[in-house]
């Protein structure tokens, strides 16, 4: 997946009913500014984000700030040429305004795909671990998860790794409300390298549990791979 689908798709994640403004109205604002930056009309964007930035913070919306705040993240971090410390601004302003298990999952991400930073990862991916497992936001913390193990395989952190590959499985065996899919790429990478039998036959046991049931043709795919690897 390319960095920017990876971030059009944490857009698209932000999408939610607004306090005192339609659904609707937002998901104008994310077409909008997506339509933008395939034009590479990276200001026009940025100008009008931060107006709308503005009418949020006028109106003490939070939760509208959040969503600019995320298009501003995606806008920072995908324009020609990136312009990263924005993005990890925009990033401590939307922990500090929301302070959501998932608004630290952003950063996170934004720290990895973005900044190529896996030592941070580490440390923010584990931060919003622990804050949504408070909210009870599984699907953050799955998505975390992986996030978490992709930034450990890059370290050399293999036995941390191999923790959250535990941590993924107890998830899945538990049956709880998680995004199939978010974890595919830590479950390909870790195979590739592994040379323990124990951590290939756990992957393809989670490989063949959820390949059924993810509904995206793509990574169905390649968990259907991973089951015959």
């Amino acid at each position: 997946m390319s960095e920017i689908a990876i971030f059009r798709q944490l857009a698209d994640n932000d999408r939610q009913p607004i306090a005192n403004i339609p659904l609707m109205d937002f998901l104008k604002l994310n077409e909008r500014i997506m339509e933008l930056i395939d034009g590479e009309k990276f200001d026009a964007a940025e100008a009008e984000l931060h107006q709308a930035k503005l009418q949020a913070s006028n109106a003490a919306d939070h939760q509208a700030l959040d969503h600019v705040l995320s298009l501003l993240v995606t806008l920072s971090s995908v324009k020609q040429p990136p312009d990263l410390s924005k993005a990890e601004a925009y990033c401590l302003e939307r922990e500090r305004v929301i302070g959501t298990g998932y608004a630290k999952a952003q950063y996170a991400m934004t720290l990895y795909w973005a900044m190529d930073d896996p030592a941070r990862t580490v440390t923010k991916a584990r931060e919003a671990i622990a804050a949504s497992r408070h909210e009870g936001d599984d699907k953050t913390v799955y998505q975390s998860f992986g996030l978490l193990g992709l930034a450990l395989l890059d370290l050399h952190r293999d036995d941390e790794a191999i923790r959250v590959l535990d941590q993924i499985h107890k998830m899945v065996a538990e049956r709880r409300r998680i995004v199939v899919g978010d974890e595919t790429l830590f479950l390909e990478r870790m195979l590739a390298q592994t040379k323990h039998m124990k951590t290939t036959t756990t992957i393809q046991g989670l490989a063949k549990t959820l390949s059924p049931v993810c509904p995206d043709a793509a990574f169905k795919a390649r968990l259907q791979k991973l089951t015959d690897a």
